[in-house]
């Protein structure tokens, strides 16, 4: 392999990487921003279908 082909490799990896922990600290900023009511008529909404479900 060329040595400029394996630098262009690593150096895709490098960007990749830093794409992918960019999105994961974003998604995890908005996760830690909702709201709590949002919070807790999600876990509310789950625990309903639960419930129906059981009596079903």
């Amino acid at each position: 392999m060329h040595p400029l082909v394996a630098i262009g490799l690593v150096f895709l990896a490098a960007v990749a990487w830093t794409v992918t922990i960019l999105t994961m600290l974003i998604v995890l900023v908005k996760a830690r921003r909702r709201r709590p009511a949002d919070v807790g008529r999600a876990v509310l909404s789950v625990e309903i279908q639960s419930s129906d479900e059981k009596a079903a």
